[in-house]
């Protein structure tokens, strides 16, 4: 599908000092719009040699894009580990960086 540039999320892809892959995404006000109806954006980034593949949606508020995770998995027959308390957040390393 091709979808105007500005509806287009950009992404890059690093490491840490560690050597563990680092993906930065970039959602444009046009991205954002595309998406919020429950359109999704994906990035197979395994053909990059980062064995992963993301899978972006939009929703009106948490509820909502928890009840749409959740249906997707249970028709699935895929378990879900319900962790929306942990802090996922990068922690700052020593020295501030």
């Amino acid at each position: 599908m091709s979808r105007n540039i500005e509806e287009k999320m950009v992404f890059g892809l690093s490491t840490d000092d560690k050597g563990t892959p680092f993906v930065l995404l970039g959602i444009p006000k046009g991205a954002w719009e595309y998406m919020k109806d429950g359109m999704t954006h994906t990035f197979d980034l395994s053909s990059v040699g980062v064995n992963v593949k993301l899978m972006l949606f939009g929703a009106e508020n948490h509820d909502a894009a928890m009840k749409l995770l959740t249906d997707s998995f249970h028709a699935a027959g895929k378990p879900v580990l319900d962790e929306r308390l942990k802090d996922f957040s990068i922690k700052p390393t020593k020295g501030g960086k």
